[in-house]
């Protein structure tokens, strides 16, 4: 399939041409499964979001920051209006990242070993970089939704393009290099 997107836009533009050469570079297997499986994460993400935000609401939790932080302080009057959608995102983020690791490592980096030293490393690495990757997602959505009083999901969707190319630079360069795939299972 990807190939014959390939050859429909190489009939469109000639491959030599700069245009043609830039859908050389971007329209790889590996970019197109990472935006494929990327696109899945993230639908991913804002179901599980999606329905632990309303499953809060439903039983009237305000999130745990507002029972951790203390009442006659300004970050409390700040939070006043709830949290219960960054712990909902908490739960989306968990769910998200296994999904997308799994898919990665399979399908869009190819990386074939189930070796557990190397699994493991990669597996580190990738829940190291999630993991950097969730606290620039959650301290967006803190600034967008309550500094600036955006909509939730509409803060979510926003959030969720920039960390898919933070996510695949981390993954590209760092956790699921080329050396890994020829390693045996």
């Amino acid at each position: 399939m990807i190939d014959k997107l390939r050859e429909l836009l190489f009939k469109l533009f000639k491959k030599e041409s700069i245009i043609g050469k830039l859908i050389d570079k971007l329209f790889t297997k590996e970019i197109i499964t990472y935006i494929i499986f990327g696109l899945m994460t993230t639908v991913v993400n804002l179901i599980t979001f999606y329905l632990f935000s309303r499953l809060f609401i439903s039983i009237g939790w305000d999130g745990v920051f507002n029972k951790i932080i203390p009442e006659n302080t300004r970050l409390y009057e700040i939070l006043s209006g709830g949290t219960d959608y960054l712990d909902a995102n908490f739960i989306a983020w968990i769910t998200a990242v296994l999904f997308s690791f799994v898919t990665n490592k399979i399908w869009v980096f190819e990386s074939k070993s189930w070796k557990p030293s190397l699994a493991f490393k990669e597996f580190t690495g990738f829940m190291s970089a999630r993991i950097f990757s969730f606290i620039i997602e959650t301290a967006i959505m803190f600034v967008m939704v309550t500094l600036l009083s955006s909509n939730k999901l509409l803060a979510k969707v926003v959030v969720g393009v920039i960390v898919i190319v933070i996510n695949y630079i981390f993954s590209k360069l760092f956790i699921f290099k080329r050396n890994n795939n020829s390693e045996a299972k």
